[in-house]
């Protein structure tokens, strides 16, 4: 998700900011804020941006020109060890096709309602301390839940959810010589298909060591799961220090690397005591050099080291560039990081990175010369008989990355269409997709994007500094395909508990933020539903589980194959499909 550090603070005293960041793509990552206060001065802190899994998050809804909905859901909060209801657990009901995202609070028997809502298809999650986050109909950890079809004046009651007591770790953590340490941060994480590569992604609630160097880490889904321990001294932002005793970033039972790692396996509710872990020690080094814009004149803000590799999440605290443009950035562990500027870049929002390889030496006279963002303008285009349902100051472009490495950090703002559906989108050089920027455009989507004539949709275009590009159109269409059906079991009896995947039978469409796989569950009436899949052929198979965001995966995607069906879609094509349910297991 793109995060714009152009965002101020203002009249904030504190130089801590803690706060969680909602995001369907993201599970759980790490940030540092650094918040500049009135002296000059900088402080940091760890923060967390969190989405538990399972729980699918949208943008709150704009009411400012719509009509209230006539549609009511109703139903309770249970703890699913004893039947008890749970009061003041969280409720959250969202659709983020119709921007609504809200959130309520149970009452003393567990009950829930909310009024007032649009008809569509919502998803609804219930959360509670040290329970299991859950959303309903969701029997599996990291399983997607099942979606609420609700329609106008409808009351849907009995969306009941019961709450799985979580697990529990508890352990210490000290140095080499048996000492305790405090501060460490502790997660449980395990490995997800994300921006096209196994990744190993925080699984769960973050702990922080205390001062006898004990964690307790709660409300963990059962499964297994790399416990890991990383030690970042935040105290000493902005400090010098010929000191190159780190710790490498450490598994359980106490190794630096993963694949030496054991992993851990814990059941719904049980409690692992003294899972204990003993910090590797490593030689850190230091990144130093200077950040100038494209006139040579030094940048103001931060500059950060973000760590690559297969493992997405904590990275330590930014080093602030001196008046002069230099920076120093101290306590890096052996690593590729790039590392790039944070902060005010000036009017022309310029931007400045390089990839450094740390190997436990200083790494000196790195230079982040700036450049000035790419301009792309073009049109969107639009069939003449829809043009009029469409207001152009409702469609946002932005550019991403075509293929993501990492988290998209420092990335430039949407850009909002002219109202003769021009647009002027910036962009950094690399290559880049044009999507849409902020909430979804309901009942619209990107048919195709294309350049000099060239559709480069999936691909991206190759942006190069100092190198505006025009001639870029950009084709919406409101003609959804539509793909929706019922499953079967062996004896010809519906199900109502199942996963569905449709790919594209092309391999090579089976790329990154693609939009020719897709995965759906059931309603409560058991129906599935697909939409705004492209116009092509399509393999299409129903299993009984499919494990986290493992149907994104080509090797996957490789082994159920033979147990798919084919299908074609026509652009803007309905088509009801009745399948057959698979185990994945067989």
């Amino acid at each position: 998700m793109p995060i714009n550090q152009q965002s101020t603070i203002s009249n904030q005293k504190s130089a801590i900011c803690n706060f969680e960041l909602e995001n369907p793509m993201v599970r759980v990552a790490s940030f540092v804020v650094a918040v500049l206060l009135a002296a000059g001065s900088a402080a940091s802190q760890q923060v967390v941006f969190q989405t538990m899994p399972g729980v699918p998050q949208g943008p709150a809804r704009d009411t400012s020109q719509q009509k209230p909905g006539t549609a009511i859901v109703r139903g309770r909060v249970f703890a699913a060890d004893n039947g008890q209801p749970l009061r003041k657990a969280q409720v959250r009901i969202t659709a983020p096709e119709l921007r609504e995202n809200r959130l309520t609070t149970t009452d003393a028997e567990g009950r829930y309602e909310f009024k007032e809502l649009l008809a569509g298809r919502y998803t609804v999650t219930a959360s509670k301390g040290s329970y299991v986050t859950l959303s309903y109909g969701q029997t599996r950890p990291l399983e997607p839940g099942k979606p609420l079809e609700i329609l106008d004046k409808q009351t849907v009651e009995k969306v009941d959810l019961m709450l799985p007591r979580g697990g529990v770790i508890t352990g210490r953590v000290v140095d080499e010589f048996g000492d305790p340490v405090s501060d460490v941060m502790v997660s449980v994480q395990r490995y997800q298909f994300m921006q096209g590569r196994r990744r190993l992604m925080p699984a769960g609630r973050n702990g922080m060591t205390n001062d006898v160097g004990e964690f307790r880490l709660f409300a963990i889904p059962p499964g297994q799961y790399y416990l890991s321990a990383t030690l970042r001294n935040m105290m000493g932002f902005g400090a010098e220090s010929d000191d190159r005793s780190g710790y490498s970033p450490t598994y359980f039972p106490g190794t630096p690397n993963v694949a030496e790692a054991q992993r851990v396996t814990i059941r719904v509710g049980q409690i692992l005591s003294d899972i204990n872990m003993a910090l590797v020690p490593t030689r850190t080094a230091r990144i130093s050099g200077t950040a100038v814009d494209s006139q040579g004149r030094p940048m103001s803000g931060m500059v950060m080291a973000v760590p690559k590799g297969e493992f997405m999440g904590m990275f330590g605290p930014p080093a602030q560039i001196r008046p002069d443009g230099s920076f120093s950035i101290g306590g890096l562990s052996p690593n590729t990081y790039t590392v790039q500027v944070m902060g005010p870049s000036g009017p022309d929002n310029e931007y400045a990175s390089a990839e450094v390889t740390v190997s436990g030496d200083d790494v000196t006279a790195v230079q982040l010369v700036a450049t000035k963002p790419i301009l792309v303008a073009g049109r969107v285009i639009v069939d003449p008989a829809a043009a009029s349902s469409l207001r152009p100051s409702s469609v946002r472009l932005m550019a991403q990355p075509a293929v993501m490495d990492g988290m998209m950090i420092n990335m430039l703002p949407p850009s909002t269409v002219s109202d003769d559906f021009g647009f002027e989108v910036k962009t950094r050089p690399g290559k880049m997709r044009l999507a849409f920027g902020g909430p979804p455009l309901p009942g619209w989507s990107i048919r195709a994007v294309r350049y000099h004539g060239e559709d480069v949709t999936d691909s991206g275009i190759d942006f190069r500094p100092g190198e505006n590009v025009s001639d870029v159109e950009v084709e919406l269409t409101n003609r959804m395909s539509d793909v929706s059906g019922l499953v079967t079991n062996g004896r010809g009896d519906a199900v109502k508990d199942y996963t569905v995947i449709a790919f594209a039978q092309d391999r090579d469409r089976w790329t990154i933020a693609n939009r020719y796989v897709r995965n759906a569950r059931p309603d409560q009436d058991g129906r599935f539903k697909l939409t705004g899949l492209p116009p092509g052929d399509y393999f299409v198979v129903a299993l009984d589980s499919v494990d986290g965001t493992e149907w994104m995966d080509p090797e996957f995607l490789d082994s159920i194959k033979t147990k798919a069906s084919s299908f074609s879609l026509g652009d803007g094509e309905t088509k009801t499909l009745d399948l057959k349910l698979n185990t994945t297991s067989s």
